[in-house]
């Protein structure tokens, strides 16, 4: 039986400039090049699910000065484009749990949001180190948990790839243009696949695990299909995917 065929909507929901040094590990500094913190809205025929929620609220001191955020790119205003309310939203996927990815579950009151047990497990306990990456308020998000590889619904699944957190996931989605790939930080930039043919792609500079990070761009690279990177103001050139 054909899978649903889903389009792919990037929302942006913040914006930064960054040197190229932070999205290579052990990369000299080099060009600056524009960041965005994104969602990803999945729809089909007849279901929508969303991946990731951006930022909450963008007062902390470690974000002052660092990203911006203009009236268009909330959570709501962005969903709006497409006539959607955030109360409508009844399923996310968070590609791990990291602030710039999860602290906007608040904003989604009927969403429930599927996440990698073990994931939330380092997210409650994480090293000293990652602890500011960390530093959300999850006591409220209506959890599913999963051990490893799934499916999330017709045409859309989620694969495991630690590395870079120890519970971070890819989305999977069947388009009419064949496989796209969601990497989430695992693959944040398009810099991270400058490689010459069959090398591994380049780790970003934020790890838990390099050994694990790199089984997991393999992993990525092998399945053949679009990569679209977890923070690349380019993937805004489009509107809709496929």
């Amino acid at each position: 039986m054909a899978h649903k065929n889903w389009t792919i909507a990037p929302l942006v929901l913040a914006t930064a400039v960054r040197n190229i040094s932070q999205a290579l590990l052990l990369s000299p500094p080099g060009d600056n090049m524009d960041t965005a913190v994104l969602a990803w809205l999945l729809r089909s025929e007849d279901q929508t699910i969303l991946v990731d929620t951006g930022f909450g609220a963008m007062d902390k001191e470690d974000l002052e000065g660092q990203f911006k955020r203009t009236p268009e790119q909330t959570i709501e205003a962005q969903l709006g484009r497409f006539d959607i309310a955030s109360e409508e939203i009844q399923l996310v996927v968070n590609t791990h749990l990291h602030i710039d990815h999860c602290a906007g579950n608040h904003f989604l009151p009927n969403a429930r949001f599927v996440v990698q047990r073990r994931e939330l497990e380092y997210a409650l306990h994480p090293l000293p180190a990652h602890r500011p990456a960390y530093d959300v308020d999850l006591s409220t998000t209506k959890f599913d948990f999963l051990d490893g590889d799934a499916d999330i619904a017709d045409g859309v699944r989620v694969i495991v790839t630690p590395g870079h957190s120890p519970g971070s996931q890819a989305v999977l989605v069947d388009t009419e243009g064949g496989l796209f790939i969601l990497a989430g930080d695992t693959i944040a930039h398009y810099v991270n696949m400058q490689v010459p043919k069959g090398d591994s792609f380049w780790p970003g500079p934020l790890y838990l695990d390099l050994r694990e990070y790199y089984e997991s761009l393999d992993r990525l690279r092998d399945l053949g299909g679009t990569i679209l990177p977890g923070h690349d103001a380019l993937v805004l050139s489009k509107t809709v995917y496929p």
